[in-house]
C-alpha cells in the first residue's frame, strides 16, 4: 500500500507552545526533541491549517478542549498526542484515516495550543476520556492511538471503557504523574505496541507493558531511536501508517458484531 509522506509537525520543529512557557518543561522539551532527532526552525502549523471540522468538548472537571474531526463512517479513531507536542503531529494520519472511510479525531490536551486550562500531564486520561465521550455517540466503535503520554492515556481509558482496540506508540510504564502498569492488565481490547529499539526515553518499557498485557496483543520494534510520533516522520513512517491501518481493519467489527476477518 503506497501512503503519502507526512509533513514535519509542530513538535518536530519547535516543541509545544505551552511547554516553552514553563522553564522546567522547556528542559524536558529539549531532551525529547534532541533524542527524537526532530527539527527545523519553521513556523508551526496554525489551527486553521489543520483542516477537518473544528470541534470542542469539556472534561469532567470543566476544562474546554479543542480538536479537529476528519472523515465519516461508523468507525472512529481518536489520536492522542505526546508530550511536549500537540495534535498537529497526528493531522496527516488523521487525513489518511478519513480517506480510508474512518472518522478521526485529533485534540490538544489541556494547556496545549488550542485547548484551554493549565498544562497538567496527570490529567491526560481525563482529557482523553472527554474526547472518547464526545466521539462515542457519533460512531459504532472506537479505536485509540496514542504516542508516549497519549499512549498512557489510551491505556487508562481502554481499561474502563469499551474500545475496539488501542495502538500504543512508545508507551512508558509511568510518566507525567501517570502509572499504567496495573491498568494495562485490565484492558480487554486488542493492543498494538510500537517502539524503536534504541529509544532512550522509554528503553524497554513498551516491552514490559507488552508482557503484562492479557488482551490479544502484538508488538512492532523498529530500528533507530525515534520516539512517539517522530517514528511517523522518519524512514519507517509509511510502514507504521500501514501497520495501524491493518490493525484497525483486522479488529473493527461489522454490523453483525463480528470482526472483519482480515
Amino acid at each position: 500500500m503506497l501512503l503519502p509522506p507526512m509533513a514535519p509537525s509542530y513538535y518536530q520543529r519547535s516543541g509545544s507552545l505551552q511547554a516553552r512557557r514553563r522553564s522546567g518543561a522547556v528542559a524536558l522539551s529539549i531532551v525529547f526533541t534532541l533524542v527524537a532527532g526532530c527539527f527545523a526552525p519553521n513556523s508551526r502549523r496554525k489551527p486553521q491549517d489543520l483542516g477537518g471540522e473544528h470541534v470542542s468538548f469539556t472534561t469532567s472537571d470543566g476544562v474546554l478542549l479543542r480538536g479537529h474531526l476528519y472523515g465519516t463512517g461508523s468507525t472512529g479513531v481518536i489520536l492522542a498526542h505526546m508530550y511536549p507536542a500537540d495534535q498537529s503531529d497526528w493531522t496527516d494520519f488523521a487525513q489518511v484515516l478519513a480517506a480510508h472511510g474512518y472518522q478521526a479525531l485529533t485534540f490538544d490536551f489541556r494547556g496545549f495550543t488550542e485547548s484551554e486550562g493549565t498544562s497538567g500531564t496527570e490529567f491526560a486520561g481525563t482529557d482523553l476520556l472527554a474526547a472518547y465521550q464526545f466521539l462515542r455517540p457519533r460512531v459504532s466503535q472506537i479505536f485509540i492511538a496514542g504516542a508516549s503520554l497519549g499512549a498512557e492515556a489510551a491505556i487508562l481509558v481502554a481499561a474502563r471503557e469499551d474500545v475496539a482496540g488501542i495502538m500504543c506508540i512508545s508507551a512508558p510504564t509511568s510518566f507525567g504523574g501517570l502509572v499504567v502498569t496495573d491498568s494495562i492488565r485490565h484492558v480487554r481490547a486488542p493492543i498494538l505496541f510500537v517502539t524503536s529499539a534504541g529509544d532512550p526515553l522509554v528503553g524497554g518499557q513498551p516491552e514490559i507493558l507488552f508482557r503484562s498485557a492479557v488482551a490479544p496483543k502484538s508488538i512492532e520494534v523498529y530500528p533507530g531511536r525515534a520516539h512517539g510520533t517522530a517514528i511517523l516522520f522518519g524512514p519507517h513512517g509509511a510502514e507504521l501508517q500501514a501497520l495501524m491501518l491493518r490493525f484497525i481493519a483486522a479488529n473493527r467489527k461489522n454490523p453483525s458484531g463480528t470482526g472483519s476477518g482480515l
